[in-house]
């Protein structure tokens, strides 16, 4: 019996393939619209199933492509070769399509620990390494599933721990830290623990339900360590949902109660010991600075001074800090009577010991200014790691900064930082740089209850309770008052609070907080500073307009603020942050704020222009920040004293008028720059240009300060160097989508824009690219002559190109020795 020849043509065929391959490419495009859906979710990944069936799909799908232009131009004895080719790619596509259900998913949970370990202070002493020791063998070898550790403050718990915690780390052990302090909620300590394992539980109230759904994604983890410190008092477990002693789970606490240990059902609690005086010693010295010679009397009554620290290493260190630099034997003399007198009439109390170590570093800062900065930290939240920038903002804000109308930015923020070195000094403030390379600052629990004690006649500070405030204690000899991070329903019942001596008042962070009554700041006649941040606040009150002394006006991530009321009367406003916000357009009146001198309308995406001219009028600005509307480069030059700038001009001309200006008055500006496109939201970054679909021949002029150089999709330019003029040092240069770009740049002009300082350069989607460097016209004398200048290049680290299709050679021989930096090439 003979078999049926198929009669089906070739095209038929082929159409049906190509029907086939695009129901496939729709179920891939779907299975990526569900893919970028869970990209932001730290605890989801994609398949490796997901990722093989993806990887297939492209690969079939780039194989009809190429099999359907091959139908098309084929001959009459080719036809059945390629009937074969059709057919088995249809069974391949059909086959894909019914691997692309996945009945499990797309996606499987995973289970990854952020790794980043913590800034430590060098332990001292035999009994702190016994310690460390002793609760690491507990933790990886014992049979306890709780450990408690106390001690009085200031004597070195945290400090321990962070450097187990560390030691954790390093091995892969799944840890996490959860501080706890004092006036802990339930639902704070859930709400913590569930940012530990990727949960969301924001839109659960009920506690006992946040408690199941906690344990339930607790119980996934194997051989997990969860660190409490600061637990001021018993914490039920259950309620919480935290499981211990299961799959290997176990939990460290820190706290100053034995009690508390014990009512945790930890069996054998371990006392952390004050230093013994040798120890103590040490420690002085290390802090103060080994390398400075003492006389013998002064080391006597140095000597005399960490005794009165009664081992307390917070004490001693703050102790040796606050003493550095001092050598006249009188005012050791007078340190060591004064902690003797304040220790006496204290003696009985435990804070005490400590309190009157810190109220004598501080009373020795002197300057009433550095005194104030410290005392402003303790508005923050105990244990928040505080921005320095932020901070220092804060203190232009306060004029603890010279913020004189001549004063420049640049240097306001160098001397907050100085301020802020000199607090890290003296121990009394703990600096550090976090993932992102952003500095930080943060305060020791004691060392901000002996700033709050000693500021508390004047301030009020409610920071971070996490639970419900109904009534405020306002008070009429408040002068700064801070209740960020709670949650604020009512800011009152009846009256408006009076406070005339109110200066600042912080009520950022509070989600809760909506509604602002009409006649609230009705008797805040003096308020200086009003942070309003991160609220949900839909409008702002009345009363508000007629803040005369308001310096500060700060809004941002009130992403549901649609109305702001007139600015005109706060003529003496200088920062106005409006980023995140919901306005349509700008608050009535800002032609009159004559002294602003910081605006920020970053991400403001309703407002989509400005009236031409206001901006211009605002002459003292200092600091803009924008990224929704195009600017015209002469409103930007009227502003003289401007520093840093981030926003996006309609134009190459607006930014060459703005660049003349600056160069006028010699200004070097930080800035991030979009002409021709949109905004371009890198943050890490400053100093960059970025150049978008630009056609026209218009050469650019760079500022000096820019570093690093974009260009995207600018279709008619075929030389940078010809395009861009740059007079600073550039060490970025990034070129995209640039579909007539022959030449990077030509050997005339290398000396110019590829100075010896450019570490990267990355190349893509440049179809037209033949060279990196256009080639001289005039050959060289020899075949070894080099068309670079000496130098050029022997600073790139990196060099990527993609999708160059027409570049055929990198560099010759000769050029590759100028290379000398070279750590990544990828072509």
């Amino acid at each position: 019996m003979f078999g049926v020849i198929s009669s089906t043509p070739l095209d038929t065929k082929m159409d049906k393939l190509k029907n086939r391959t695009e129901r496939l490419e729709s179920r891939k495009a779907d299975i990526n619209d569900e893919l970028k859906l869970v990209e932001s979710s730290s605890s989801l990944r994609p398949r490796k199933t997901v990722k093989r069936w993806l990887e297939n799909v492209e690969s079939i799908s780039n194989k009809v492509q190429r099999l359907e232009q091959d139908v098309k131009e084929s001959s009459w004895y080719s036809r059945g070769r390629l009937e074969m080719d059709v057919e088995n790619h249809t069974t391949e596509v059909t086959e894909l399509i019914e691997e692309g259900k996945f009945q499990n998913g797309l996606t499987i949970e995973v289970f990854e620990l952020e790794r980043d370990p913590f800034v430590t202070k060098e332990l001292v002493g035999d009994t702190f390494e016994k310690n460390k020791k002793m609760i690491l063998d507990c933790l990886l070898h014992g049979d306890d599933p709780v450990i408690g550790v106390y001690g009085m403050g200031g004597v070195g718990k945290t400090t321990m721990l962070t450097h187990i915690y560390n030691e954790l780390l390093a091995d892969r052990v799944n840890v996490s830290w959860v501080t706890v302090s004092e006036n802990c909620s339930i639902h704070k300590l859930q709400r913590d623990i569930a940012k530990i394992v990727k949960l969301d539980i924001s839109k659960e109230d009920d506690e006992r339900k946040r408690a199941a759904k906690l344990r339930g994604a607790l119980e996934r983890w194997e051989n997990f360590i969860l660190i409490l410190d600061d637990v001021w008092e018993r914490i039920s477990l259950d309620e919480v949902g935290i499981c211990v002693g299961m799959r290997g789970h176990k939990l460290v606490l820190t706290t100053r109660s034995k009690e508390v240990c014990q009512k945790m059902n930890c069996r054998k609690p371990i006392y952390v010991h004050t230093l013994n005086h040798q120890e103590a010693w040490t420690l002085f010295m290390k802090t103060f600075g080994n390398d400075t010679p003492l006389s013998h009397e002064i080391e006597e009554i140095a000597n005399s001074l960490v005794k009165e620290c009664d081992g307390l290493p917070l004490g001693v260190a703050t102790m040796a800090g606050s003493m550095k630099g001092v050598d006249d034997i009188h005012e050791w003399s007078n340190a060591l009577k004064e902690i003797k007198e304040a220790k006496y009439r204290n003696g009985d109390m435990e804070f005490f010991e400590v309190f009157n170590v810190l109220k004598h570093s501080y009373d020795r800062l002197k300057d009433p200014l550095i005194q104030q900065c410290l005392l402003y930290c303790s508005l923050f939240p105990e244990d928040a790691l505080i921005g320095s920038d932020e901070l220092i903002e804060y203190f232009i804000d306060e004029k603890l900064i010279d913020n004189g109308m001549n004063s420049r930015r640049s240097d306001q923020i160098a001397k907050g930082h100085t301020m802020l070195n000199k607090l890290e000094k003296v121990c009394l403030l703990e600096g550090g740089t976090d993932k992102h390379g952003i500095k930080y600052v943060k305060m020791h629990d004691l060392i901000r209850d002996t700033a709050i004690k000693i500021a508390s006649t004047e301030f009020l500070v409610r920071a971070r309770m996490e639970v419900i405030i109904n009534e405020i204690e306002w008070s009429e000899d408040h002068v700064r008052v801070s209740l960020m991070n709670n949650y604020i329903l009512k800011l009152m019942n009846s009256s408006p609070p009076r406070c005339p001596k109110l200066l600042t008042l912080l009520l950022r962070d509070n989600r809760a907080l909506k509604v602002i009554p009409d006649d609230f700041f009705m008797h805040m006649k003096k308020l200086s500073i009003l942070d309003l941040s991160n609220t949900d606040i839909e409008s702002l009150p009345t009363s508000m307009s007629n803040l005369q002394c308001l310096t500060a006006l700060l809004l941002s991530g009130c992403e549901w603020l649609w109305d702001v009321p007139s600015l005109e009367n706060l003529t003496a406003l200088r920062r106005l942050d409006l980023s995140e916000t919901g306005i349509s357009e700008l608050p009535k009146g800002m032609e009159k704020l004559i002294n602003l001198r910081y605006l920020n309308l970053y991400d403001c995406r309703r407002l989509e222009n400005i009236p031409d001219g206001i901006l211009s009028q605002l002459s003292h600005i200092q600091y803009f920040k924008s990224d929704t509307f195009n600017l015209h480069g002469a409103e930007v030059a009227h502003w003289r004293k401007l520093d840093e700038f981030y926003g996006t001009f309609y134009h190459i001309d607006d930014l060459n008028t703005c660049v003349k200006s600056w160069d006028e008055r010699e200004a070097n500006i930080n800035c991030t720059i979009s002409v021709g496109g949109e905004y371009h939201r890198v943050q890490e970054l400053k100093n960059q240009v970025f150049l978008s679909g630009i056609d026209g021949d218009t050469t650019c002029v760079l500022p000096k300060s820019i570093k690093c150089l974009s260009v995207l999709y600018c279709r008619l330019a075929t030389n940078l160097s010809h395009m861009v003029e740059l007079r600073g040092t550039l060490r970025e240069c990034h070129m995209s989508g640039c579909r007539s770009m022959r030449h990077v740049i030509c050997s005339c002009c290398c000396n110019v824009l590829f100075s010896k300082s450019l570490e990267i350069l990355r190349l893509g989607g440049l179809p037209m690219l033949t060279d990196l460097i256009e080639r001289q016209k005039i050959p060289p004398p020899s075949p070894s002559s080099s068309v670079l200048p000496i130098n050029a290049f022997s600073s790139l680290k990196e060099l990527n190109i993609a999708i160059c299709d027409g570049l055929k050679r990198l560099f010759t021989l000769s050029q590759l020795l100028h290379l000398q930096s070279l750590e990544r090439l990828k072509v």
